[in-house]
């Protein structure tokens, strides 16, 4: 792992992988959603977070940053994670926790019916589930749009935060 962006790509990727098989254990993807909404979303936060970094190590370990270097930098961990994510979640609910999607969408269908919505909201909603929460070939191209998406996002304000604080080094 010679640069910053491949090993934090990697961190990032080994941190939700770990993260998964504790929130598996913990029940928090089949007996306790209610806990699981929120615990799932700290492997996304960490990868966030680690964009960040390696473009800051980037900058580091070179002296300088220009722009395009700290969003090749993020992006690098972007594609590495996103791939790498795609296929730990679709191993994870399509083989090893089959009951994730459905113990989701009932635990979801729960949640938006006790709010007294209609059934047109309820429906989307639950549409809205079904679509990234995995089970077929759109939904992981889905989850790996989203993750680059945000991946690129970061990366573009990344690159402006350090390659300012390069510029300013430099003067």
């Amino acid at each position: 792992m010679k640069t910053p962006a491949v090993k934090f790509g990697v961190y990032a990727l080994l941190f939700t992988l770990v993260w998964t098989v504790i929130e598996h254990v913990l029940g928090y993807n089949t007996t306790n959603h209610e806990t699981g909404q929120y615990a799932r979303m700290l492997g996304a936060l960490v990868y966030y977070v680690l964009i960040f970094v390696a473009i800051y190590q980037t900058r580091k370990q070179q002296g300088a940053l220009s722009f395009g270097q700290g969003v090749k930098a993020g992006m690098t961990v972007a594609v590495i994670y996103s791939i790498g994510v795609v296929i730990i979640y679709s191993i994870y609910g399509e083989v090893i926790n089959t009951q994730f999607k459905p113990t989701l969408m009932e635990f979801e269908r729960a949640k938006i019916t006790a709010t007294g919505a209609s059934q047109q909201v309820i429906d989307a909603h639950l549409k809205m589930v079904d679509m990234s929460s995995g089970g077929s070939v759109l939904s992981y191209c889905f989850l790996f749009v989203l993750m680059m998406g945000f991946g690129l996002v970061l990366s573009l304000i990344g690159s402006a935060i350090f390659r300012r604080g390069a510029a300013k080094a430099q003067s």
